[in-house]
């Protein structure tokens, strides 16, 4: 579900989307909310979809969890 606190991230010319959605949230396990969230995207041809158009809007939308993080150990 979309709500108001979502971002919008415009893209630059050539910009993948799992590309934005790295640079957004650091993970690429969103990906498919990220896709679902820009259904316009799919009106896209094949090209355009693996490199965005200058100034295409891709939503980011607020995630309900958090990233889980390995955690690390320096000592037993």
């Amino acid at each position: 579900m979309l709500t108001q606190d979502d971002i919008v991230v415009m893209a630059r010319e050539g910009d993948m989307i799992d590309y934005l959605v790295w640079m957004h949230y650091r993970r690429l396990d969103v990906l498919p909310q990220v896709l679902q969230a820009n259904r316009h995207l799919a009106r896209l041809s094949a090209d355009d979809m693996l490199h965005l158009p200058d100034g295409t809007p891709v939503r980011m939308p607020v995630l309900a969890d958090a990233p889980q993080l390995p955690v690390v150990r320096l000592w037993s």
